[in-house]
């Protein structure tokens, strides 16, 4: 019995060491000192960064596997705090940027076995779909989001996307997605 203990062990070990050079990503929106977070990941090399007005905008279409990362940070100005943020019945977490993007998607109409999971006490919520079709040609691609808030006025949404994907890199892109935190 000791033996296939220390069998085991080695072994888990072993595997684990080969799990490739994941390296810290930091993301941040560079007009708040408390926007940040990092992600764990080995999968993308080079991210191209853009403003889009008061926007801060990620993007890798690079990634090993072909999966694509978007990170938006998007500045809430003081109308949309108030109507979102100060008039909601929740408090101001995780769940309000969820909803929000959720419900401003623009592939919304071609979203299928839409799933959230995550506490709104939690720094990230989470959501998943499906795209079957898009603009009548039939694709099949997964879509996996993270969603956190930074100081009631900047919310982000974390997009992993890919086409052709399998049960494999789902389990991937959600593994990705666990390794998100705050930067405190």
């Amino acid at each position: 019995m000791t033996t296939k203990i220390i069998f085991l062990t080695a072994l888990t070990y072993t595997l684990l060491s080969f799990s490739g050079d994941k390296k810290t990503i930091e993301f941040n929106y560079p007009r708040s000192k408390d926007a940040k977070f990092i992600m764990t990941s080995d999968k993308f090399e080079k991210f191209n960064i853009e403003w889009r007005s008061e926007d801060y905008y990620y993007m890798s279409e690079n990634g090993d596997n072909d999966i694509t990362c978007t990170v938006l940070f998007r500045k809430l100005n003081k109308a949309k705090q108030k109507l979102i943020v100060a008039s909601s019945k929740e408090i101001a977490s995780s769940s309000l940027p969820l909803l929000y993007f959720a419900d401003n998607s623009e592939l919304k109409k071609y979203e299928i076995n839409n799933f959230n999971w995550g506490l709104k006490t939690d720094d990230f919520m989470f959501r998943q779909n499906d795209i079957q079709e898009f603009k009548g040609i039939k694709i099949k691609q997964k879509n996996m989001y993270a969603y956190c808030i930074f100081d009631e006025e900047v919310f982000v949404k974390i997009h992993l996307s890919k086409i052709n994907c399998t049960a494999n890199d789902s389990i991937e892109m959600r593994q990705i997605l666990k390794t998100l935190k705050k930067k405190k």
